[in-house]
């Protein structure tokens, strides 16, 4: 009787999997991954820590043939610790995503996502375990709403409830007014029935000029009555070879109620840039950058110089002002030995010196990598990662990835 059981359970599953298959459209990937590292401290101590965490991830969209503008998402992970068998499901299984959408209904008048999903709504937000909705009853004119409570801290397989962690908000969008897109967007959060966040901005994207965009945020939050954020930034491509961008950012950052940062003064940082960029040849271009931040603590410069092409890049950094200095070298390069087999290689060389230190220390991290692709659907790839500082004597890992695409 338990064969015959058996056998009608087997068959009723090769029906449903015809069946199945003849009505239901997916894409995705499924990876497995093996993540290894050993790593020995620079003090007297020669003890070795060493551990091994294996990964299986993946990452599907599925949706009925006959309407194909409704899918189904899940992306989730699931961990096995070969040192703590004892690791609780909590931080063993994650879902990223786990929803479902529809897209361009009802003549492309509504757009909705319910479940766990990843949002910026013009503004930055996360995950949420909720409702999004985006109606467009006019061509120019669009209208996003969403709500629901925070994604849990660890993505675990549970939601918080209500009464914790409720996030709701919304975003107007109009279209190509005065050569300009606008955003006015709106967000509150609130924990334990007590506002957290609660900001109010204008996003605006202007294309005037040709070759030029101008992009501008300005959030101001209601909650503490100041500007939270606000960040201009310009590019130019003057012609095929020569393009240029800046930006000026103010923020505070946006600290949640249950972090250990909470414990802190909240200050402000101020950070600007300039970018150049210069297409040698068909083949290779450098890219110039200058950067400076002002913190509570003091003031800071960056200076990056990189060389670069299909294959990779070349890279100088160098750090100096309040916070202390560094002088680093990056590179990183892709190479094709042989069909579908590639090999990798990332240098990161760099001598750096904190604010209250007087002596330059050294850091070394270096990375070797291959990668081979089976078929259409199939390909792996191996990485090593090798690490010393004044902190550890040694740092080595190996990662490994499996993928099946389809």
């Amino acid at each position: 009787m338990k064969e015959r059981n058996v056998a009608i359970l087997g068959l009723i599953l090769l029906l449903s999997g015809i069946l199945f298959s003849q009505t239901v459209q997916t894409f995705g990937y499924i990876r497995n991954s093996v993540y290894t590292y050993a790593s020995q401290k620079e003090n007297l101590s020669t003890e070795t820590t060493t551990h091994t965490r294996l990964y299986q991830t993946i990452n599907l969209n599925a949706g009925l043939k006959q309407w194909a503008n409704i899918q189904f998402h899940f992306a989730g992970r699931a961990l096995t610790d070969l040192a703590q068998t004892d690791l609780e499901d909590i931080k063993r299984f994650k879902a990223y995503r786990l929803s479902l959408s529809g897209k361009g209904l009802f003549n492309n008048a509504l757009d909705f996502e319910v479940g766990r999903q990843f949002l910026y709504p013009g503004i930055i937000l996360g995950s949420l375990d909720g409702l999004n909705v985006v109606l467009k009853p006019w061509k120019k004119i669009n209208l996003q709403i969403y709500g629901g409570v925070e994604s849990h801290l660890l993505r675990a397989f549970k939601m918080y409830r209500p009464d914790e962690a409720t996030v709701f908000g919304g975003r107007i969008k109009f279209h190509h007014f005065l050569a300009t897109n606008w955003h006015l967007v709106y967000l509150q959060k609130q924990y334990h029935g007590q506002t957290q966040w609660q900001i109010l901005g204008l996003n605006l994207a202007n294309y005037s000029l040709r070759n030029l965009t101008v992009l501008m945020q300005s959030h101001y939050d209601l909650l503490h009555n100041r500007l939270h954020r606000f960040y201009l930034s310009a590019r130019y491509q003057l012609n095929p070879k020569w393009f240029f961008s800046t930006y000026f950012k103010q923020q505070y950052p946006q600290i949640y109620r249950t972090s250990y940062f909470e414990t802190f003064e909240v200050e402000q940082y101020i950070l600007a840039g300039f970018n150049v960029s210069y297409q040698w040849n068909r083949q290779f271009n450098i890219t110039g950058m200058m950067q400076g931040i002002q913190l509570d603590e003091g003031y800071g410069n960056r200076f990056i110089v990189t060389l670069a092409n299909a294959n990779g890049s070349l890279g100088l950094v160098y750090e100096m002002g309040d916070l202390g200095n560094q002088l680093g070298l990056l590179a990183n390069y892709r190479y094709e030995l042989l069909h579908n087999l590639t090999a990798m290689i990332r240098v990161d060389v760099s001598r750096y010196r904190f604010e209250k230190r007087y002596d330059y220390d050294s850091q070394i991290a270096n990375a070797l990598g291959l990668s081979y692709r089976f078929s259409e659907h199939w390909s792996a790839k191996l990485e090593y990662q090798w690490l010393k500082n004044t902190n550890y004597r040694y740092d080595q890992r190996i990662l490994n990835h499996i993928n099946f695409i389809w």
